[in-house]
């Protein structure tokens, strides 16, 4: 019908004047048939753009703009699809595209089947020779229903965000087993925070190291010093107010000397105890900055190689400054934190071997001299290493310290007698980087999708199974990173066609308005 409405509209702005029948016989169509579509576009001419969406080029300009409206705004960010109609009037596009929230809840849902097809389709046509080496981070988030969230954490790409009645082992291995057997995967080893069953899901059932969260693991620290600490020196702080307060009423009404020596003695002691509390927060500040700066495969000060057991002397140090601050400061760990972060120091410093002897392995395929590898093991990995973990870094006093490494690791490249010696430079800083992207500490990117997920939950209209699905589809092929690759290009290291444009070649025509459609419009919700 559109076609032929363009047919139509195309001669009437000809600048030859011709009847109905004329018309009819032009294009093929009963003078009846065009009489009734030279109306309808009659009808709806009410606006100086309305010509334009006559045109071809406007009709398909038209198509584009609703379908990503829809997809964006209504598929991606939840709203609603009341919302999205006063879009559509507000730019006047109701005289030539059915809108009404009926039809944009239709076209959402055909959206995401499409969205969740090409998915299928291009997950499913990606084979490889052997299993792809992959390290995961899991998590749960919680709704209505428990949402299970499996992340492939150097990519980004999600390989789980499912509904689950439960998260105990056998749900998440029977989900994970099916991935790995689907995709072909061989999982490296899994981080996430100490839930017993993502644990278990690790060792007895993928048999992979499980690496301790650092994030969650610090963050017991942070509720076990940073809050008392500050609350101790607010504390403080309002006590010394009042007591020099106390002492300037003594001095006014000139009360005797040993009153007021009294009193500034109590002002000593607590200005004592504050130095000591402000003593410690610098020093708890510092243990912060430590402990994330030095569980690296690196040494920091040098770009030597670090071990897990450098690593666990290192975390031993930190656990033994803290029992002194609370010492110092008469702080009561009564849920224990310290010794939960106790408990994870093996585990986070075990990363550090297991992430070492996955680099000696993947070179042993090269078949290269030792000197080769101890160039690309010792000098060219750290200058790529710091050089990521400088870019990556938001935090400006973490930045600094990654700056002066990376500036340190390029310069002992630069002065390496084999860095202009050695051949395939493009082939080799591939593996470096991606070598880099495998370490990986934390599973915040797991926590930033779950925060991303309950935003969407929480606008008042929930997740429905179809919607996550789609949404999974969209973050694996649709999203791009500052460098322009999906997540799917990164972990399948191969390009796919845009998954905006597959959608909009494979949606059919848009509905036409009803004859209701024109009414004014007004600012209502």
């Amino acid at each position: 019908m559109r076609e032929r409405q363009s047919k139509i509209f195309n001669l009437l702005c000809s600048a030859k004047k011709l009847s109905v029948r004329q018309i009819g016989k032009l294009t093929a169509i009963p003078k009846s048939s065009a009489h009734r579509h030279k109306k309808v576009i009659e009808a709806r001419n009410l606006y100086p753009e309305s010509n334009f969406w006559e045109t071809s080029k406007g009709q398909k300009y038209q198509h584009r703009l609703v379908i990503a409206t829809i997809l964006i705004f209504g598929v991606m960010c939840g709203v609603g699809a009341g919302k999205i109609r006063l879009f559509f009037k507000l730019i006047r596009i109701f005289t030539h595209v059915g809108i009404s929230e009926s039809t944009i809840r239709k076209i959402a849902n055909e959206i995401e089947n499409k969205i969740i097809d090409f998915q299928k389709m291009h997950e499913g046509g990606v084979n490889f020779e052997k299993p792809l080496e992959v390290i995961v981070g899991a998590d749960e988030t919680f709704f209505d229903k428990i949402i299970l969230v499996l992340m492939e954490l150097a990519s980004g790409y999600i390989f789980i965000e499912e509904e689950a009645s439960d998260r105990t082992y056998v749900t998440w291995m029977e989900k994970v087993q099916d991935v790995i057997s689907k995709i072909g995967l061989r999982i490296k080893y899994v981080v996430s925070d100490r839930a017993k069953a993502l644990i278990k899901l690790a060792l007895k059932g993928i048999k992979c190291l499980s690496v301790p969260d650092l994030f969650h693991a610090s963050n017991e620290i942070v509720k076990l010093l940073g809050l008392n600490l500050n609350r101790k020196l607010n504390s403080i702080q309002a006590k010394i107010e009042k007591t020099s307060a106390v002492l300037s009423i003594l001095i006014t009404l000139s009360k005797g000397a040993d009153e007021i020596r009294t009193q500034k003695l109590v002002i000593e002691n607590q200005i004592c105890e504050q130095e000591v509390i402000e003593r410690n927060i610098n020093r708890y500040k510092n243990l912060l900055h430590k402990l994330s700066i030095s569980v690296h495969a690196f040494n920091i000060a040098n770009s030597e190689r670090q071990t897990s057991a450098q690593i666990q002397i290192l975390l031993a140090e930190i656990v033994r400054i803290i029992e002194l601050i609370l010492m110092e400061c008469d702080i009561n760990d009564k849920k224990k934190r310290l010794k939960k972060f106790s408990k994870q120091a093996e585990g986070i410093a075990l990363l550090i071997d297991t992430w070492w002897v996955w680099a000696e392995e993947s070179l042993n395929s090269f078949h290269i001299d030792n000197d080769l590898k101890k160039w690309l093991l010792e000098v060219l990995l750290p200058f790529i290493y710091w050089k990521s973990q400088f870019t990556k870094t938001k935090n400006p006093k973490f930045k600094q310290s990654y700056l002066a490494a990376y500036e340190n690791a390029e310069l002992k490249m630069q002065r390496h007698p084999l860095t202009p010696l050695s051949e395939n430079h493009s082939e080799w800083l591939s593996w470096a980087e991606w070598m880099v992207s495998n370490f990986q500490r934390s599973s915040s990117a797991v926590e930033g999708r779950n925060g991303c997920l309950s935003q969407l939950r929480h606008n008042g209209r929930g997740l429905s199974g179809n919607r996550l699905r789609a949404l999974t589809a969209i973050h694996n092929f649709g999203l791009r990173r500052s460098d322009g690759t999906t997540a799917a290009e990164r972990l399948f290291r191969r390009d796919f066609p845009d998954i905006f444009e597959w959608v909009i070649e494979r949606m059919g025509e848009l509905p036409t308005p009803r004859n209701s459609a024109n009414s004014p419009m007004k600012l209502t919700s």
